[in-house]
């Protein structure tokens, strides 16, 4: 199972995530207290061995990414991008093409928030994401609010088989190391994200929390 670190602001925290057994980790180019400009994205980038590991969280405008912040990324190692924003099919393509894995942000409230996810996979066609990524909607912002997706509609897609035609979906929302065990039993994702659930202050990742969390899912794959 994918474990996804996001909202990392400093070396010194991503190195944390990766040692403690992080697949990825998140860095913040969108919104909210967790942002961080390209410079810095870059800085870290620069300080890992690894840089593949992380995922890039970018905004498209009518479907777009500004041509630098892509080339930056790519040249710095990012093989894998989260998108908000104006995404479209043409998008999706785009970036493929390119090299990049992409990863769509769904926010889930109820069902119909899973049946526009259905809708938006027809009109892909073959420009499907790699994954999509379930997380809260909260008010606009991109994540790492604490609030949690609707586990239910999402656990009620799958009893239906209604999820057999989507990507592989990670879970994000209000998880930490108290209720993820039973966020992967109720929903069974391909992964699980989380920012605010494992900090000691925002954009600030505490190593204990970090770790606990991460131990917390592997031993849920092993019961």
């Amino acid at each position: 199972m994918i474990v996804k670190i996001c909202g990392i602001t400093t070396l010194e925290d991503a190195r944390c995530a990766l040692d403690a057994g992080a697949d990825w980790i998140g860095l913040n180019l969108v919104s909210g207290p967790r942002r961080i400009e390209l410079p810095a994205a870059l800085t870290i980038l620069n300080g890992l061995s690894d840089p593949s590991h992380v995922v890039g969280l970018v905004t498209l405008q009518n479907g777009v990414l500004e041509d630098s912040i892509a080339a930056a990324l790519w040249d710095h190692g990012v093989r894998r991008l989260q998108l908000y924003g104006q995404v479209t099919p043409q998008a999706l393509d785009s970036f493929q093409q390119a090299g990049f894995e992409t990863i769509l942000v769904q926010p889930v409230v109820d069902e119909q928030s899973l049946e526009a996810l259905d809708a938006f996979l027809t009109v892909c066609g073959d420009a499907r994401p790699d994954y999509v990524l379930f997380d809260a909607a909260a008010h606009g912002q991109p994540g790492g609010t604490g609030q949690r997706a609707n586990w239910d509609s999402i656990a009620q897609a799958r009893t239906k088989n209604r999820d057999t035609h989507w990507p592989p979906f990670i879970l994000a929302g209000g998880l930490n190391a108290a209720n993820v065990a039973e966020a992967i039993s109720r929903t069974t994702p391909a992964g699980v994200d989380v920012s605010s659930g494992v900090e000691s202050a925002p954009g600030r990742k505490d190593p204990r929390k970090v770790e606990e969390f991460i131990n917390t899912v592997r031993g849920q794959l092993t019961e």
